[in-house]
């Protein structure tokens, strides 16, 4: 049998099948988040995972793309140093940096599980299956057991789609999981897909010395990300700057001995090509779970839910399998606000009192599959609870950030929709703004959107750091801040968030350092 860490009771049921309060197939950022959750608010909990713990993003998405992303962040500004009087010699040792990126995964991984450990989950190594309500079968490595729970949690997450002509092999066809191996830097590289993951890695092996190529079937970069076309626009000036050739309205039809097949509205054109990185999407894990033993319905691929993320009485779903964007910081939040719902839900049992209406305060997950961005949601203290229970109050709070050169982040309404909906645009540029003169980067832009009240309901960034100050919007957004209020709040200088507060001043009438 599998081993609780200590702490952990293991309670048996007749027929000796091992049973818990809550079991959680799938390790990622939702489910290891549910699980970690759980634990520290008392409530049994098993964590069952078939290969990594931390999932996709930790293992091959997030965070070996940004730490590559950051080892070959000098490459990607000798350009802006030698306009400084500064000339950087770079050479990339790709063995040893291969390396270095899996000491990164290994040692958050090994992050991951002391946490649960501390918490008391348990982890168990090996696949699940439903076979009936509250009921599952776990294959591991050396046996297969029956588990009893009282709650079942998906979070099973997603995985590359593969594109018709274009099986992976790991050789002349990649996966982005194939890309961030880093077995070799091809002389030719054509990325299919011009989504966040094919600009990110497209960014990193050009950084590396590939030639790149961008082939997109829609005619703009980041389709459905929200971006404006003003932000693409800058996007494309900027990788055409660094080398990348971006092919947009182009459909990549076959592979060749030699290269890859595109048909453009001139007709078939070959491009040469080492490698072909198949970037155009990702797809949910729900095969082989058992769902229809307990009634969960599966439409396009993912686990259908209500607004509370449940699938089916007692059962669960969160993260990329349920749908909605597939970002990491979404699943954890969903996670976060299931596991909330499950310990209450537990507590009153324990107390033999119904439980509290949990439903009624989370109103929704953290998305719902349709909206281009997200509720705010504003946090109060539950005096019922050991944590906290989110409030709707309506906007949209989940950002997203976009590691290429420049970054590129967004929460909230989209710029481009502003007018339509009567909304207000403040603006201010990079190359406005001291500090990035005095580092160099200056291509980009700040845009701030306000509702009729003043209120920010929106944000786009696209320059250096645009990541890290996306954080300072999202926060206004969510505790429903005013342009004004922003404006009024002092920031240091000479520092990049300078630019929100300038882009405030513009979207009031009263611009300082721009026209």
């Amino acid at each position: 049998m599998f081993s609780l860490p200590q702490g952990v009771a293991v309670r048996y049921t007749p027929g000796d099948m091992e049973s818990t309060q809550v079991a959680i197939i799938g390790g990622g950022p939702a489910g290891y988040v549910a699980a970690r959750r759980l634990g520290q608010l008392g409530v049994e909990t098993v964590l069952i995972e078939k290969a990594h713990l931390g999932g996709t993003c930790l293992n091959e998405g997030c965070i070996p793309t940004k730490a590559l992303y950051v080892a070959t962040s000098p490459f990607g500004r000798r350009e802006t140093f030698a306009r400084m009087g500064v000339s950087l010699a770079v050479h990339a040792d790709i063995e040893r940096l291969r390396a270095w990126v899996g000491e990164v995964v290994a040692g958050l991984r090994a992050g991951v599980g002391q946490l649960l450990a501390g918490s008391k989950v348990a982890v168990l190594a090996g696949e699940a299956e439903i076979v009936g309500p509250g009921r599952l079968r776990v294959r591991t490595a050396t046996e297969e057991l029956d588990l009893a729970a009282g709650a079942i949690v998906l979070a099973t997450g997603s995985s590359p789609v593969e594109l018709r002509g274009f099986p992976f092999d790991g050789e002349r066809v990649w996966s982005s999981g194939d890309a961030l191996r880093l077995w070799r830097v091809p002389e030719r590289l054509v990325v299919i897909g011009g989504g966040v993951i094919g600009l990110e890695l497209g960014t990193v092996y050009r950084r590396l010395g590939s030639e790149v190529m961008v082939v997109e079937v829609l005619d703009r970069l980041l389709p459905g990300v929200g971006l404006s076309r003003r932000g693409e626009s800058v996007l494309r000036r900027a990788l055409a700057g660094q080398g990348m050739d971006v092919r947009l309205g182009a459909r990549a039809e076959r592979l060749t001995e030699n290269g890859v097949v595109l048909r453009t509205g001139s007709g078939e054109e070959e491009i040469a090509a080492d490698a072909a990185l198949v970037a155009v999407g990702r797809k949910p894990k729900a095969d082989g779970l058992g769902l229809d033993t307990v009634g969960v319905r599966v439409e396009k691929g993912f686990v259908v839910t209500d607004e509370h993320c449940a699938a089916a009485p007692g059962v669960h779903a969160i993260g990329d399998v349920r749908g909605g964007w597939l970002l990491a910081h979404k699943a954890s939040h969903e996670g976060l606000l299931v596991a909330e719902e499950l310990a209450s839900a537990a507590r009153g049992a324990r107390h033999g009192r119904p439980a509290p209406d949990v439903a009624d305060k989370l109103r929704r997950c953290a998305t719902d599959g349709a909206a281009v961005g997200h509720r705010v949601r504003r946090y109060v203290p539950d005096p019922g609870a050991s944590g906290f229970i989110p409030d709707v109050v309506g906007g949209y709070v989940v950002p997203q950030a976009i590691f290429t050169q420049p970054e590129v982040a967004l929460v909230g309404v989209p710029v481009d929709d502003a007018p339509a909906q009567g909304l207000r645009v403040g603006r201010f540029p990079f190359a406005a703004l001291g500090r990035a003169r005095a580092e160099g980067e200056i291509e980009g832009h700040f845009q701030v959107v306000a509702d009729g009240d003043g209120r920010v309901v929106g944000a786009e960034i696209i320059g250096p750091h645009a990541s890290d100050l996306i954080a300072e919007a999202t926060l206004a957004i969510q505790a429903g801040l005013t342009a004004e209020q922003l404006a009024e709040t002092v920031h240091a200088h000479p520092t990049f968030p300078e630019g929100l507060w300038e882009a405030a001043l513009a979207l009031l009438g009263r611009p300082l350092h721009s026209g």
